[in-house]
């Protein structure tokens, strides 16, 4: 079973159907490594740029004795007000023979705007999925103040059976479907207004998000703070 299905099959669409190319970034970067109780720890990532969008991040990820996989981050020009964008799958997710699978869509701007042209689309595909046998990811940090004052509205985060991968690369299918559909619709913000909402929440998140993000935390305490910031400058900060 092809543990960075995900990978390989969204790097393959998005140089194909929107022309994604490699960004450059620091050699150091490009793969990390620590070894801890449950194993060997290694991640793999890959920076590209397309128009529209300033960062696509693929990072393959092994986790020794917790599972291998991907997650994919996708983070508009500043000029656009398309959401942060986030799927993730990843192979016995702690327990053998168990996905734990997470999509999320984060827009920029909390409005009706925002709602129609964002959430809406996507709310049939996210009905569907949650009819998947799952359970909930339990262990998971709690989250800081900054993101408990901004809850994401589309987000799914489950542990699944693998035997359902198949199901579950057809529902990444389609996310990617949607997304892209907006994509393609996207024009630069033109309002003031909005742009400077947009801008305050980009420097809201880049300036919390390393300290209040679970995941932040378990890059500090894998690579220490002056690596997870390079990693969050260059693959998570909008």
């Amino acid at each position: 079973m092809n543990k960075y299905v995900l990978a390989d099959m969204v790097t393959e669409r998005l140089k194909r159907e929107i022309g994604m190319v490699a960004k450059p970034f620091p050699e150091e970067l490009k793969t990390l490594e620590t070894v801890l109780p449950s194993g060997k720890v290694r991640t793999e990532r890959a920076l590209y740029q397309a128009e529209k969008l300033k960062r696509i991040t693929i990072s393959k990820r092994s986790l020794g004795e917790r599972g291998s996989g991907t997650c994919v981050m996708i983070i508009a020009d500043d000029e656009y007000d398309l959401p942060f964008t986030l799927a993730d799958i990843t192979f016995d997710a702690g327990t053998k023979g168990k996905l734990f699978v997470a999509f999320q869509l984060r827009p920029l701007v909390n409005d009706e705007e925002s709602t129609r042209k964002y959430e809406d689309p996507f709310r049939k595909w996210y009905e569907a999925i949650c009819k998947l046998p799952s359970e909930p990811l339990t262990g998971f940090a709690e989250p800081g103040e900054f993101l408990k004052a901004n809850p994401i509205p589309i987000l799914y985060r489950r542990i699944i059976p693998d035997d359902y991968i198949d199901e579950v690369v057809k529902f990444a299918e389609q996310f990617f479907d949607i997304f892209l559909d907006i994509y393609r619709k996207a024009e630069p913000v033109k309002d003031a207004q909005r742009r400077r909402k947009m801008d305050a929440f980009r420097s809201a998140w880049n300036k919390h998000i390393l300290d209040d993000d679970p995941s932040g935390k378990v890059h500090m305490e894998l690579w220490g703070r002056q690596t997870a910031e390079l990693i969050y400058k260059y693959f998570t900060y909008l």
